[in-house]
């Protein structure tokens, strides 16, 4: 009976490294793995960051320069229309209180 027993215990002791083995083996890849991934990501911003700086702030800064553009051509635009009016407002008034008042206003402008 101590053979069987000592065989018994021989292959727990085994089973018990080859265990041990396998989590040392496991925890190994997942360091392994989480290193991979570090890595990975890290590669991954420094691509990001390079396109960001050769293609996407090219855009922005070509979308900006367009709208200050805009808004600048919208501004010359509202002058010229307040200009506009400043120089027709009297011509404006004229002739909305000629329109109003008839042959009354004409004939009072012609005396």
């Amino acid at each position: 009976m101590k053979p069987e027993i000592d065989q018994i215990i021989s292959c727990d002791e085994a089973a018990r490294a080859t265990v041990d083995s396998a989590k040392k083996e496991a925890e190994d890849l997942v360091a392994k793995a989480k290193q991979d991934a570090d890595t990975l990501q890290s590669e991954i911003e420094t691509r990001f960051s390079e396109i960001r700086k050769k293609e996407i702030a090219p855009i922005l800064e070509g979308s900006q320069i367009q709208a200050q553009e805009t808004i600048a051509q919208t501004e010359r635009y509202i002058q010229g229309l307040k200009d506009r009016v400043v120089l027709r407002k009297a011509q404006i008034v004229e002739d909305f209180i000629s329109e109003a008042l008839g042959e009354a206003w004409s004939q009072k402008r012609e005396s």
